[in-house]
């Protein structure tokens, strides 16, 4: 049987106000969470059409994998670049924690600055909320500007982290949304591998339940780490290996080995030109291939009956380093359809393994709705089999992408009724 996608338009005119779930559209429309304002950079699409297919469906059959994005809550700040929203709207946030529902993600892990740390902390908070209303996990990641302050002078990095640790604890882990593994919060931390902290000083002051999660393969010899994560690894990208896939190689080779909590990563791509830290890193989306290329690499390691526990998408948005999926991946396939006398027709370019079907629409007054799915390996269907009604006006080819990557329809064709005689 084929899959629906769960697609998701914007309401006309109140793109500001909210986010609603209607038919499906023939014109290519924002379904997104990103601001209509943006028009996309080296490495971002502008917001598109996207596939609302799970994100599950992209890792090996029988996944029970969980599934989190790395979310930044910096936008608006004058030091980073402008991508139509604030990161503190309060319907900002809660149209990107609908929107990571609608495809599947269970969680968010906040790039978190501390307490002080003015609309990055006041995102955090706001995210919590709508975690809570509408069955969003999230947790925190303290990055390592947590402590910029405390660098400068010269202070007693454990000490700053612990008072630091202990907020999160006490304002965000103790939410009904913040995620957990074994019942136990899960405390992330992202950039702190040559910081001089002493570990075990910060474990004893905290309670005994918090699971220490840290970054890299490394990590798997650390024994204070419960859980390690992996990430993008641009630095490591060459000729002979493009997308950073041994990187991800020798992360799970030695996650096979550790009896700590995993969580694998997937990424379209990474290329930090439009971040003020850029230092000219890339990896290549290759039209989508780069995302389903590092799903496709956890099957080689987990499967049904060997399950990778989690992974991590980084990320839901980080505009600057183009490792956002926000806006939707472009697999740069277009489709062009024409309606015979008995039969739509239709042409692909681009690359049919970044689909998952086509749909066939239809529009009767002014209500698209999809009428037939069919494999991404068809190219025409009788128009009989689309039991048509005397209503329907025009009809449109839809290519609806893998989870995340963008659909692409050929655009209303005109459809007299007499066709249907």
């Amino acid at each position: 049987m084929s899959r629906l996608p769960l697609l998701f338009v914007l309401c006309a005119g109140v793109f500001a106000q909210s986010v609603r779930q209607t038919a499906p559209d023939c014109q290519n429309l924002n379904n997104t969470s990103a601001s209509a304002r943006y028009r996309g950079q080296s490495a971002n699409a502008p917001p598109g059409n996207v596939s609302k297919l799970p994100v599950r469906s992209l890792l090996y059959p029988g996944a029970t994998t969980r599934i989190f994005a790395r979310y930044m809550p910096w936008f608006g700040d004058s030091h980073h670049r402008d991508v139509g929203y604030r990161s503190d709207d309060p319907q900002q946030v809660a149209r990107q924690v609908a929107d990571m529902l609608s495809r599947g993600i269970e969680g968010a892990i906040i790039d978190w600055y501390g307490p002080d740390s003015g609309p990055k902390n006041q995102s955090t908070i706001l995210l919590m909320h709508q975690a809570e209303q509408q069955g969003l996990k999230f947790a925190i990641s303290t990055d390592t500007g947590v402590l910029g302050d405390c660098r400068k002078r010269n202070c007693d990095l454990t000490a700053q982290l612990i008072v630091v640790l202990h907020y999160v604890v006490e304002h965000f882990a103790s939410s009904p949304a913040y995620l957990r593994f074994n019942a136990r919060p899960a405390l992330f931390f992202f950039g702190m591998e040559k910081d001089s902290i002493n570990w075990k000083r910060v474990r004893q002051t905290l309670p005994s339940e918090v699971l220490f999660f840290f970054r890299n393969s490394a990590e798997f010899n650390d024994p204070e780490a419960n859980g390690v994560y992996a990430w993008v690894a641009p630095e490591t990208a060459g000729p002979q290996d493009p997308m950073a896939l041994q990187y991800l190689q020798r992360f799970y080779s030695k996650a096979r080995q550790s009896d700590k909590i995993v969580m694998g990563s997937a990424y379209k791509g990474f290329n930090d030109a439009d971040a003020n830290w850029g230092k000219g890193r890339t990896i290549d989306q290759v039209c989508g291939q780069t995302w389903l290329t590092t799903f496709n690499e956890a099957g080689r390691f987990y499967s049904s009956s060997h399950q990778l526990p989690a992974l991590i998408i980084p990320t839901w948005n980080d505009f600057e380093e183009g490792t956002e999926i926000e806006t939707g991946i472009d697999n740069c396939v277009a489709v062009k359809a024409a309606i015979t006398q008995y039969t739509i027709e239709w042409t692909l370019s681009g690359r049919e393994d970044t689909l998952d079907h086509f749909s066939i629409l239809a529009r009767d007054g002014s209500d698209w709705t999809v009428v037939r799915d069919v494999s991404a390996a068809l190219r025409s269907i009788p128009l009989r089999d689309l039991h048509l009604t005397a209503k329907t006006t025009a009809l449109c080819v839809q290519a609806v992408g893998q989870a995340s990557l963008l659909n692409h329809a050929s655009g209303p064709l005109a459809y007299p009724a007499s066709r249907t005689k």
